[in-house]
């Protein structure tokens, strides 16, 4: 019996990893977003609780004159929608493109190491990576600095990497508007 050695294409990709400062820019492009949407959010439950949209002192309806407090079951209920909202924000992102809207503002895709999407158990393992991350006085996003392979704590978790997307090349990319150099040197 004799074994038959197959041959195996390799296709050599290079890959840009994204470095510390360019995520720390789509991380704080998504706090922003987050942020306004929870500016919203609470606007809109201080006007359904009869606080305004900005807030300010709730009365309770029941008993006239005494002020709700923000330990009360309604503001438990409130945080932990808000709560919900950030944990969604990621994870449906992450799975559905590979990419928050702070990364596609930078041009950055989560990826696994065959370039396939991270999937819903990789969007999970990675937001309990962030908040690993979180957890151990941010050492785990602080840890694509030194990583060769710019790898934070929550990467290694969840087998991702952050590459950066590269840029698509237009139909008039390297073409001149003038037919030839000698047109445009005499301006015709």
């Amino acid at each position: 019996m004799q074994l038959m050695a197959t041959r195996v294409r390799k296709e050599s990709y290079t890959v840009d990893y994204a470095g510390f400062w360019v995520r720390f820019l789509a991380l704080s492009i998504d706090t922003l977003i987050l942020v306004g949407i929870i500016l919203v959010y609470n606007g809109i439950w201080g006007l359904a609780s009869g606080a305004g949209f900005w807030g300010g002192e709730v009365t309770d309806s029941g008993l006239p004159g005494t002020v709700a407090r923000s330990g009360s079951s309604l503001w438990a209920v409130s945080t932990a929608v808000l709560f919900v909202v950030v944990i969604a924000y990621f994870i449906c992102f992450w799975r559905w493109r590979g990419q928050t809207p702070g990364k596609m503002i930078m041009r950055l895709r989560i990826v696994r190491f065959d370039g396939a999407g991270i999937g819903w158990g990789g969007a999970v393992m990675r937001f309990l990576g962030y908040i690993i991350s979180i957890l151990l006085f941010l050492a785990g996003f602080l840890w694509v600095i030194w990583d060769s392979r710019r790898q934070g704590f929550h990467d290694k978790i969840a087998d991702t990497f952050v590459i950066t997307v590269p840029r698509k090349q237009s139909a008039t990319d390297g073409v001149s508007r003038y037919k030839s150099e000698k047109a445009y040197e005499t301006g015709r």
